[in-house]
């Protein structure tokens, strides 16, 4: 999947057709050369290995809370079936169609490229990364976290990861990032 990276960006109807090996950084960069003001829910790692597999697996993001997951906001797209047919989104029907968005957990073919539905974002963005130990309450905050985070407004999007690390003399600890991203300044 390697050399089919093309991107093709419309921004008078808002939408693109990549195709499957394109990286999730790739896509992104395509876009903000095209417009300021318009994005694409995928995945938090530019460097994916393709947009094909990261669509395909439903694509989880931090924008997901307001526009869905990158399944969400696929049009159409271009498939090879084990006949050696390229199909799209009506040769397939919608059953197939649903399913190579993460709905079928195996193959159905080989995903040749998406159409994919651009999303207005604002032209700012805001991302920061909190870390705390635990002795700096890192399981109350995230105790607290669980009970605040679902009732954050659509915009905000905050994930907790924990990680072991090397505290003071080389004892181990354990840390927890609350990893945040608001659509705005």
């Amino acid at each position: 999947m390697f050399n089919l990276r093309s991107i093709e960006i419309n921004v008078t109807y808002e939408s693109a057709w990549v195709q499957a090996g394109a990286t999730a950084g790739e896509l992104y960069y395509k876009i903000a050369e095209k417009s300021k003001v318009h994005g694409f829910p995928a995945g938090v790692c530019p460097t994916v290995v393709a947009t094909g597999g990261l669509i395909s697996g439903g694509g989880y993001g931090p924008t997901m809370r307001k526009f869905g997951l990158s399944a969400d906001n696929i049009e159409d797209a271009k498939l090879v079936n084990v006949n050696g047919t390229i199909l799209d989104r009506n040769s397939m029907g919608e059953d197939l169609f649903w399913a190579i968005r993460g709905g079928g957990g195996a193959s159905f073919g080989v995903i040749l490229s998406w159409k994919i539905k651009l999303v207005r974002v604002p032209a700012k963005v805001t991302v920061f990364n909190v870390t705390r130990s635990i002795e700096q309450g890192a399981l109350d905050v995230l105790y607290r976290w669980q009970y605040v985070a679902p009732k954050l407004p659509k915009n905000t999007y905050i994930r907790a990861t924990s990680q072991v690390s090397n505290g003071e003399g080389k004892k181990k600890a354990v840390e927890v990032s609350f990893i945040g991203h608001f659509l705005g300044q």
